[in-house]
C-alpha cells in the first residue's frame, strides 16, 4: 500500500477499499440498520485553537454550582491522602488490569497481595480476591457462587432495605441461571432485618442469605449473630455486605459467622466521579472446595524457581476466564485492580489508628446532625430506633422532601437520597450522610438552613 505521506486522502481511501475488496466504506456498516445511520456530517461548531478551547471550557465550568453535599445512599466523599494518587499513577503501576506476567509485574502483584491482606484484617476473613467490578456485582457473584455450591437449592434471600441500584444488578444476574429470590422485611421500628420474616422464609431450598451491616438505611444490624445462626441451621450460606471503614468500629463479619463478605471499596481512596469508577471487594474463609468457586483473581505468595526469593503470582487461575467459558466460575472480565491497589495504599497510610479515628468522626458527626435535625418541628431524625453509623433516614412531616431538597440546593447544599420511589411506605424521607469531610462548621451552616426551612413550614424559630 502507498505510504500515508504519499498521495491524496481520496487516493489512499481507494487503495484501502481495493485491499479490503469493497466498493465503498459504506459496505463496512451494512450490519447497522439504515434507519439508525447518520448520513450527514455531525453538526459541530468550527474548530478552536487550544487556547480558545481552554477559555471556552473554563466558561462552561464556571456555571457549576459549588455545594456541600450530605447525600447518603452509599457513595461517600472521603478524604484521600495525596500520596495515594502519587503512588498509583507511577508509570510502572498504572494499569487497570491484573497483570498476567509475574516476572515483569512484581510491584503491582505485591501491592494487590498487600491489599488482600488488609481487607482480610478488616473483615476477619482469610482469603480476598484482587477486586471485583463494584459492590453490586460482588453481591451477585457471591449469590451465584453459593448456588454452585448447592446444586439442589435454587433460591436466595435478600433484605428489603437493599439499595435499589444494587437490587437491579442482582436481579439481572439471577435471571439467567433462573435463581429465584425473596425479600426479607425490615422491622418498621428499628430498621433492622425482621427476624421472624427471615425464619418464615428460610428452608432447605435457600442457598444463601444476603445481609447488609450497616444496612442501606444506615442502621447497624445488632442481631447479626442471630441471623447467622438462623441461616446456618438450614445449611445455607451467609453473605454480608459492609462499609469497610465502619469495620474500624464495628465487629468483623467473620466474628458473627459470615461465610462471604462483600462491599464497596470506593471510600478507600477512590474519588467520587459521576458514579464511577468504583471497585468491589470479595472475601471468604479458606476452604479448598469453596475457594475454587470464588470469582475474580487471587494473588498468592510463592518462591522463585531457585527458591532464593519470594515472588507474587496469580493463583488458582483455572477457576477463571482463561478456561472454557462454561467451566469458569466468573465470566465478568472487568475488575478494578488499580483502585484496589490504591485502597491498599490508603489503608497503609492511615493505619489501624487512623482508620478508627476516621470512623469515629463519621459516627460522631452523623449523630450530632441527626440529634439537631430531630429538634425541628417538622423533621424527624432518625426515623428508626436502631443504632446507626454515618448514614440515617430523615422524614419531613409537612410538605415534601423534594421541596426541602430544592430549597437546600438554592442555599448551596445537597440534601439526602430520597426514598420516595423505593420505599414510599416510609413517607417523605431521605438518607443523609456525614464523613470526615464535613466539618462541624459545615454541619452548623447546614442546620441553619434547615431551621429556616422548618420555620417557613410553620415550625417557628
Amino acid at each position: 500500500m502507498t505510504n500515508q505521506k504519499e498521495g491524496s486522502a481520496d487516493t489512499i481511501q481507494k487503495e484501502m477499499e481495493s485491499y479490503l475488496g469493497i466498493r465503498s466504506i459504506d459496505e463496512l456498516f451494512e450490519d447497522i440498520p439504515p434507519s439508525v445511520r447518520l448520513n450527514r456530517p455531525l453538526k459541530l461548531p468550527a474548530a478552536k485553537s487550544e487556547r480558545d478551547l481552554s477559555l471556552y471550557l473554563d466558561e462552561i465550568l464556571s456555571q457549576n454550582l459549588p455545594v456541600t453535599s450530605f447525600l447518603g445512599g452509599g457513595a461517600q466523599f472521603h478524604y484521600i491522602p495525596a500520596l495515594v494518587k502519587e503512588v498509583i499513577t507511577k508509570p510502572e503501576l498504572l494499569n487497570a488490569y491484573t497483570p498476567y506476567q509475574p516476572e515483569v509485574s512484581q510491584g503491582m502483584l505485591q501491592g494487590l497481595f498487600e491489599y488482600q491482606s488488609l481487607i482480610n484484617e478488616l473483615t476477619g476473613m482469610n482469603v480476598t480476591n484482587a477486586s471485583m467490578y463494584d459492590w453490586p456485582t460482588a453481591i451477585a457473584e457471591a449469590l451465584l457462587m453459593c448456588r454452585r455450591l448447592f446444586n439442589n437449592r435454587t433460591k436466595v434471600l435478600l433484605p428489603q432495605s437493599i439499595h435499589p441500584d444494587r437490587l437491579s444488578v442482582v436481579e439481572n444476574y439471577l435471571a439467567g441461571p433462573k435463581i429465584s429470590y425473596e425479600l426479607i422485611s425490615f422491622n418498621k421500628e428499628t430498621g433492622e432485618l425482621d427476624l421472624e420474616d427471615l425464619r418464615t422464609k428460610m428452608n432447605e431450598n435457600v442457598a444463601a442469605v444476603y445481609l447488609e451491616n450497616p444496612n442501606s438505611f444506615g442502621v447497624i444490624e445488632s442481631e447479626a449473630a442471630t441471623v447467622s445462626r438462623i441461616v446456618h441451621e438450614k445449611g445455607a450460606k451467609l453473605i454480608v455486605g459492609v462499609d469497610p471503614i465502619s469495620l474500624a468500629l464495628l465487629e468483623a463479619p467473620a466474628n458473627y459467622g459470615a461465610d462471604i463478605v462483600v462491599g464497596e471499596g470506593q471510600g478507600l481512596g477512590t474519588p467520587l466521579s459521576f458514579g464511577g469508577p468504583y471497585f468491589g471487594f470479595f472475601s471468604l474463609q479458606y476452604d479448598r472446595k469453596i475457594i475454587r468457586q470464588m470469582p475474580g483473581r487471587v494473588v498468592g505468595l510463592t518462591k522463585t524457581k531457585d527458591g532464593t526469593k519470594r515472588a507474587f503470582v496469580l493463583t488458582l487461575s483455572t477457576r477463571e476466564q482463561h478456561i472454557r467459558r462454561e467451566k469458569a466460575t466468573s465470566n465478568i472480565c472487568s475488575n478494578e485492580s488499580i483502585l484496589a491497589f490504591g485502597a491498599g495504599v490508603y489503608l497503609s497510610l492511615l493505619g489501624a489508628n487512623g482508620l478508627r479515628k476516621t470512623a469515629e468522626y463519621c459516627l460522631k458527626a452523623a449523630h450530632y446532625l441527626a440529634s439537631e435535625i430531630n429538634k425541628l418541628k417538622h423533621f424527624e431524625a432518625p426515623i428508626f430506633k436502631g443504632q446507626f453509623y454515618n448514614e440515617f433516614v430523615v422524614r419531613v412531616t409537612k410538605g415534601t422532601m423534594a421541596e426541602v431538597e430544592t430549597r437546600l440546593v438554592e442555599e448551596g447544599f445537597v440534601g439526602g437520597y430520597t426514598l420516595e420511589k423505593c420505599h414510599p411506605e416510609l413517607g417523605e424521607t431521605a438518607i443523609f450522610c456525614t464523613t470526615e469531610m464535613h466539618t462541624f462548621e459545615d454541619i452548623d451552616r447546614f442546620l441553619k438552613v434547615l431551621r429556616k426551612i422548618d420555620k417557613d413550614l410553620g415550625g417557628g424559630a
